[in-house]
C-alpha cells in the first residue's frame, strides 16, 4: 500500500476507535513494505490512569510482541503512521526502536490545545538532525482535520 492509502486506512480505524470504543482519534500502525504490523489507538479511559498509553506506544508494544523482538530494534524499512504528530514520548519511542520513517496526517500546529504547551516538536528534531528519520507530515490532512474535529465535538475540547 502506498503512504496515503495506508493513511485513509488509519483514519478509518480513528473514526471507528472514537465512534464505538470511547477513544481519542490518536491512532497509530506499525508498517513494513507497505504491510500493517500492528494498531493502536489512545483509550479515553484506562485501567491506570497511565499517560503513556498512547496509540504509538500501543502499536510499537504490539509489533514486538507480533515480530518476537528481543532486542527492540525494528530497522529502518519500519514505518509509523499516525493521525497526529507523535508527542516528544512517542517520538523518541520511535527513534529508540529505529524507526525508518513517520508519517502523520495532523499536526501539532493545527490543535495545539493537544499538545500542552509542549515547547519542541519531531520537526525541530528533523532540521537539527537531518537524514537521521524521515518525517512526512499533513498526509491527508483535510481527512485528520475532520476526524479530530469530530473529536472535539464529541469530548467539548
Amino acid at each position: 500500500m502506498h503512504e496515503e492509502q495506508i493513511m485513509k486506512e488509519l483514519i478509518e480505524y480513528g473514526y471507528e476507535k472514537l465512534d464505538n470504543n470511547n477513544a481519542y482519534p490518536f491512532c497509530s500502525f506499525v508498517v513494513r513494505n507497505g504491510v500493517i504490523i500492528s494498531k493502536g489507538y489512545n483509550s479515553k479511559v484506562n485501567l491506570f490512569g497511565d499517560k503513556t498509553t498512547h496509540g504509538e506506544m500501543e502499536a510499537l508494544s504490539i509489533a514486538c510482541k507480533t515480530l518476537q523482538l528481543k532486542d527492540l530494534i525494528f530497522g529502518k524499512e519500519y514505518e509509523l503512521y499516525t493521525t497526529c504528530e507523535p508527542c516528544l514520548a512517542c517520538f523518541d519511542t520511535a527513534l529508540w526502536h529505529r524507526i525508518g520513517k513517520i508519517v502523520f496526517s495532523v499536526g501539532k500546529s493545527d490543535f495545539p490545545e493537544y499538545f500542552h504547551d509542549h515547547p519542541y516538536s519531531i520537526e525541530d528534531f528533523e532540521k537539527q538532525n537531518p537524514n537521521f528519520i524521515i518525517i512526512k507530515n499533513k498526509i491527508l490532512h483535510n481527512e485528520g482535520i475532520a476526524l479530530f474535529n469530530k473529536a472535539k465535538q464529541k469530548y467539548g475540547w
